[in-house]
């Protein structure tokens, strides 16, 4: 008796916990906002592909992040479907584009959505007046001046 009831604690503290998968998560420049974006949700234990066309701004990541492939730099335009399918854009569950264009960002989001599917665009931007008009095309929208990594990370994990 004493055995069924150990069992049964134990399958309903199994059954009651949140399955938990690491996010992929494909963020499109590798500026301040992006680099502290990538190392936040890195640290939460989220599998991060990162794009600019510089690569010499990859050299802000953290190396053992690299190394171990927590984090993994990818050259690239996020603006192009080549360049998006080479990262495996497909498989991403999120895309925040955090480039220091708004029309980058914006292309980005919308080629992640309707060309690749990805189910959550994160777009930042430097104009309050968009937001409406692509949150209702399904891209969330954050607003530079109101943005910051903890805005960024929340919106990526809900």
């Amino acid at each position: 008796m004493r055995e069924n009831v150990e069992k049964s604690n134990l399958e309903d503290r199994l059954t009651k916990r949140p399955i938990y998968r690491a996010k992929r998560i494909l963020i499109v420049g590798c500026g301040e906002t992006g680099v502290r974006v990538t190392n936040k949700l890195s640290d939460s234990g989220n599998i991060i592909k990162i794009m600019d066309l510089d690569s010499d701004v990859f050299g802000k990541l953290p190396q053992k992040k690299i190394e171990t492939m927590r984090i993994i730099p990818i050259i690239g335009d996020g603006t192009l479907e080549r360049d998006l399918r080479r990262a495996a854009a497909q498989g991403s569950d999120i895309l925040i584009a955090a480039t220091g264009s708004t029309t980058v960002n914006l292309m980005s989001c919308q080629i992640a959505l309707h060309m690749f599917q990805i189910p959550k665009v994160i777009c930042l931007s430097n104009y309050d007046y968009i937001r409406d008009v692509f949150e209702s095309l399904g891209v969330e929208v954050i607003v530079r001046n109101q943005a910051n990594v903890d805005a960024m990370f929340d919106y990526a994990m809900m």
